[in-house]
């Protein structure tokens, strides 16, 4: 890239004698405790409940305990200075959890995931992917064709990487950080990236927010935090100061080329082979032809485009660039097929929004036209379904065949006439089912899917294994 080389990261042992980290199974703080558990810092923590990710976490030699009473903290943490001791807490954890209030009371040093994230990148050359959807896919894969070049990257994911099976990249001759900016809890403000990335900016978390004014000022303050040049989707309206601003955006093949974003996926089509391909611009100028995309749907599409804008900052070469973006494998859960057969196919994805819904109903359309859609959503927090209703019903409402499950609380308590049945009755179809996980199989055994899609954001996970063993089985009939 041409830039000074940084010294690897080392945390100050003398600082902290043991970190644990409280919720220790999200998907970003396990990131973090793989990250320091390399740097030779022992590392534990707490969990509600054991998952494939904390059994993950221990078998790399990291505990996890799921009891949350003072006497299962590891022994030496009663015996240390609770000043070398630093306690890692995830915004999911409540005020009133035991362990939360053991370790106020004890002067333990506390800080949220977001803030050792920003430790962590202070001022390194770091690049951050901000929006509200698209963002663990768009640094997954910047991260991988960073990971191609002769320095790598270290990179704290939002999701299991399909090729390496972790959600984070560690390399000690690495020049860049990738970071996933998460707008939760407004954690984003945290980070002081070189160069970044804002996917979207479409309102959500009206929980911690308020209201959609809000949520985009909190965008517009993480553009202000950029330190030199942020790439922005063309559909998001943000006032930005201080950094140099670049839009971005694909143009399907046939389509007018007429005011176009600065940086430009042109000709977007299928090939003959069904994968995606496009014509790359930058400021009008052709940079590179027919780019081949490893990931499914138009979505995908401008994810892989803004992490080869971020690749091209980072300065790593075009011919680098055009590889990682075809030998991509994807990400867990983010339009993940378990299952493509001419008879069967099954699709797991992440879409816990409306518009997250819509990209994978219409990317399943893209790659098997003229077949049945089958969806099975799990809705994703109280709130979140109450200020997103009527999107989710339109939504949903594009399946051929829908299976609504009960409402995955998360960190919420429950909203008085919001459930599951209420939002049932706003979606405007008529092969709609309101069922329970368990149900699911005795459904799909007797009416197979054709094109299976599981959709949400909490634990619907647990069903893909079995839900993939039913239907190998119906293939195999």
């Amino acid at each position: 890239s041409g830039q000074s080389k940084y010294e690897p990261f080392v945390m100050n042992i003398e600082e902290a004698g043991w970190v644990y980290f409280l919720g220790i199974g999200g998907i970003g703080m396990s990131a973090l405790a793989r990250f320091i558990h390399a740097q030779g810092i022992p590392v534990s923590g707490y969990d509600k409940t054991a998952s494939p990710l904390t059994q993950a976490l221990e078998q790399e030699g990291i505990p996890v305990s799921h009891l949350d009473r003072v006497e299962n903290l590891p022994g030496i943490m009663h015996t240390l200075n609770p000043q070398r001791v630093w306690v890692i807490r995830t915004p999911a954890v409540p005020p009133t959890h035991p362990l939360l209030q053991h370790f106020q009371n004890t002067g333990f040093s506390i800080l949220k995931r977001s803030e050792l994230l920003g430790a962590l990148t202070a001022g390194r050359p770091t690049l951050a992917v901000a929006g509200t959807h698209g963002k663990t896919t768009t640094s997954t894969w910047l991260a991988h064709i960073l990971h191609g070049t002769a320095e790598g990257c270290n990179a704290f994911l939002g999701g299991i990487d399909a090729q390496s099976e972790s959600n984070l990249m560690v390399r000690d001759s690495a020049h860049w950080t990738v970071v996933e900016a998460d707008e939760f809890d407004r954690s984003f403000h945290q980070l002081q990236p070189t160069y970044a990335v804002i996917t979207s900016c479409e309102a959500d978390h009206l929980d911690i927010y308020g209201d959609a004014e809000s949520f985009q000022q909190a965008f517009t303050d993480f553009g202000h935090l950029v330190q030199k040049q942020i790439l922005i989707h063309e559909s998001v309206n943000l006032s930005i100061s201080g950094a140099s601003v670049f839009s971005y955006g694909i143009r399907h093949a046939g389509n007018s080329t007429s005011s176009l974003p600065d940086l430009a996926g042109l000709n977007a089509r299928l090939d003959e082979e069904g994968w995606l391909t496009m014509d790359l611009h930058w400021q009008g100028e052709l940079w590179m032809d027919n780019v081949r995309l490893a990931m499914a749907g138009w979505h995908n599409a401008e994810n892989g485009l803004a992490a080869a804008g971020l690749a091209k900052w980072a300065g790593v070469t075009d011919d680098e660039i055009r590889e990682g973006l075809s030998s991509f494998q994807g990400i867990h859960r983010r339009f993940q097929y378990q299952i493509r057969s001419q008879k069967r196919v099954y699709i797991d994805d992440y879409a816990h929004h409306p518009s997250e819904i819509d990209a994978a109903i219409q990317a399943a359309r893209l790659h098997h036209p003229k077949r049945q859609i089958t969806v099975i959503f799990q809705p994703h927090l109280y709130s979140r379904t109450r200020d997103q209703a009527d999107g989710f019903a339109q939504s949903l409402a594009q399946a051929d065949c829908l299976y609504l499950l009960p409402i995955y609380p998360a960190r919420e308590e429950p909203i008085e006439g919001i459930h599951s049945q209420w939002l049932f009755e706003k979606i405007s179809m008529t092969d709609k089912h309101l069922i329970q996980p368990e149900e699911i199989f005795r459904c799909l055994e007797h009416c197979p899917s054709d094109v299976l899609l599981t959709l949400g954001a909490g634990n619907i996970d647990r069903l893909v294994h079995p839900l993939k063993q039913l239907i190998e089985r119906q293939n195999d009939e």
